[in-house]
């Protein structure tokens, strides 16, 4: 083993904090943009939101109005209060940062500590447990069995379902199943109906007892037939249950209309609200793109700290320092921003230029489309591109859209030598399968088929893969017979 001393030159590109903030500014959407915002608002002492300031400055002219009508015939107390003036000039910067400000803390002597300060809290909903934990009380059970229930309702899962089998949770509690059992057709009682079910099938059968059809055809196919119901086999169970094909048809539109899951009826999560961060509007026959950053505070720096660094000063050295390196990461966070605003909006012009038969005419005119494309047309690297679209939304039109819905791969070329998007063969093959024949529902190698006579060329496989992207079922689950 030798040992020794090599020297080697090489270039080495790094990434500083302030180009890692404007990546980061690059891919947050709007809203997350604003809380961002709020918080380096919150941290750095020399930014000041835009809207804060103008409204600082109408109350202010708005108190100088009320000043000047209510002392308008009394000169000598304008006089007292010229006098009490105090004009920018006059404070004692230096000493109000050694003093008043925290180097390691963001709070300062201008905090009020009386002032309150309330968080928006979001909006209580029962959940599954309080919801029946209601009902058992109404029901008044004895205490015994009362304590049972309510252990029952705590192993339920979110869906409503009690995936416990009742022989461990008798050898749990030492007791036997035939008192779990009698704990658990309390909770069959309540509602919604199907709670407590351990099964899909026992789930209906719960329904539908609730809803007095315990001799009803739909009871029947549930329990007697549930094979074959889960494969829709509708001859079958027709010959099994000696009625009509037509019979099972009306008894399966019957169970379509039971809950699969009654916990989610309850627990079911808020959906959650779509800002746009764009918005595409056509305006005298050309699309016009805006950003939607209505509510996104607009920065500034306070000129107050500026003029402290240019007059200099016989505060601390750290004192300065701190405000200095505060008064560049403000400046680099509002180029940022700006040059966020600039690169969304020339992006998002590029894909309306690409994607102008979607603007133009709808959904189903969706051209092929890569990131690519977009990063060749704007002159940027795909991956600038590919943080811009990530998790932001267009107002269009025609609705809202995630923007990395206007990127869809190339399935050939149509009779006309124009491109296909994959998108558009899924829009194809779910008009195909509204407008089809619902008692001769048509294949996978039928759907094939057809878009091969109008030039596109897809293969059965492909077809099926589409199909089961847009939740539709195989032929023989569409199949009705009225």
């Amino acid at each position: 083993m030798n040992l020794g001393l090599d020297l080697s030159m090489r270039l080495q590109q790094k990434l500083s904090f302030q180009m890692i903030q404007s990546l980061k500014l690059l891919q947050v959407n709007t809203l997350q943009l604003e809380q961002m915002l709020k918080t380096e608002l919150e941290m750095n002492p020399v930014l000041e939101a835009s809207d804060e300031l103008e409204a600082e400055q109408e109350q202010d002219e708005q108190e100088e109005k009320e000043k000047e009508e209510d002392l308008k015939d009394e000169a000598s107390e304008k006089e007292d209060e010229k006098e009490l003036e105090v004009t920018e000039d006059d404070v004692n910067w230096e000493e109000y940062l050694e003093e008043g400000f925290d180097m390691g803390s963001r709070v300062s002597e201008e905090t009020d500590p009386n002032k309150e300060h309330w968080e928006p809290q979001p909006v209580s909903q029962v959940s599954l447990e309080e919801h029946l934990m209601t009902q058992l009380n109404d029901k008044n059970p004895e205490e015994k069995q009362k304590l049972l229930v309510t252990f029952l309702i705590d192993s339920l899962e979110p869906d409503g379902y009690l995936r416990l089998s009742l022989k461990d949770i008798a050898d749990f509690l030492g007791i036997s199943e035939a008192e779990v059992e009698e704990a658990l057709k309390v909770i069959w009682t309540m509602e919604p109906p199907g709670l407590g079910a351990r099964s899909l099938q026992e789930c209906l059968k719960l329904q539908l007892i609730a809803k007095h059809k315990e001799n009803s055809l739909a009871m029947r196919i549930i329990v007697e037939t549930w094979e074959l119901f889960e494969k829709l086999k509708l001859p079958e169970i027709a010959r099994q249950c000696g009625v009509d094909v037509h019979e099972v048809q009306a008894a399966i539109d019957e169970i379509k209309t039971l809950h699969p899951k009654p916990g989610s009826l309850i627990t079911g999560e808020n959906p959650s609200t779509i800002i746009p961060d764009l918005v595409v509007e056509k305006v005298d026959g050309e699309f016009m793109v805006m950003i939607n950053d209505r509510n996104v505070p607009m920065l500034h720096i306070n000129r107050s700290y500026m003029q402290l660094i240019k007059r200099g000063g016989p505060a601390k050295k750290e004192v300065k320092n701190y405000i200095r390196e505060k008064l560049n990461s403000a400046a680099w966070l509002v180029r940022s921003i700006e040059q966020r605003r600039t690169t969304m909006l020339r992006v998002m012009s590029a894909i309306v230029e690409r994607q102008r038969d979607f603007f133009e005419k709808g959904p189903p005119n969706l051209n092929p489309l890569k990131l690519q494309d977009i990063a060749t047309m704007v002159g940027m690297h795909i991956s600038t591109v590919s943080r811009v679209t990530s998790n932001k939304y267009v107002q269009t039109p025609y609705g809202i859209y995630e923007l990395k819905y206007f990127f869809t791969e190339s399935m050939g070329q149509d009779l006309a030598g124009d491109d296909v998007s994959a998108e558009k063969i899924r829009n194809r093959i779910r008009e195909l399968v509204e407008n089809e024949n619902t008692k001769k529902p048509m294949s996978d190698q039928k759907l094939s088929d057809i878009l091969s006579r109008e030039g596109f060329s897809v293969a059965r496989r492909t077809v099926a893969k589409y199909r089961e992207q847009q939740r539709i079922l195989p032929a023989r689950m569409r199949q009705k017979y009225d």
